[in-house]
């Protein structure tokens, strides 16, 4: 088992993928839900793993809508 917490390796996945162009700048990321089924991780470490991206700056949570790759110059939800 890996020393690295399960969150941090499911942010580094997405992180790479963001980064890879994947999710282009104001794409809509995978859902929670979506990350349980696909990665095997409760919906605790998938949201963790979101909070992760957002702290750096490459998810923004739009209510009502889901997790999205910030817009370039993107400064609020409401501007992805």
């Amino acid at each position: 088992m890996s020393p690295v917490p399960r969150y941090r390796q499911l942010a580094a996945i997405l992180r790479e993928a963001v980064e890879a162009g994947q999710y282009p700048p104001g794409s809509r990321l995978p859902s929670e839900k979506t990350l349980t089924q696909t990665h095997g991780v409760a919906r605790e470490t998938a949201s963790k793993a979101m909070d992760a991206l957002a702290a750096e700056g490459l998810a923004v949570m739009v209510p009502g809508v889901g997790w999205h790759v910030p817009s370039e110059g993107a400064t609020s939800p409401e501007t992805v």
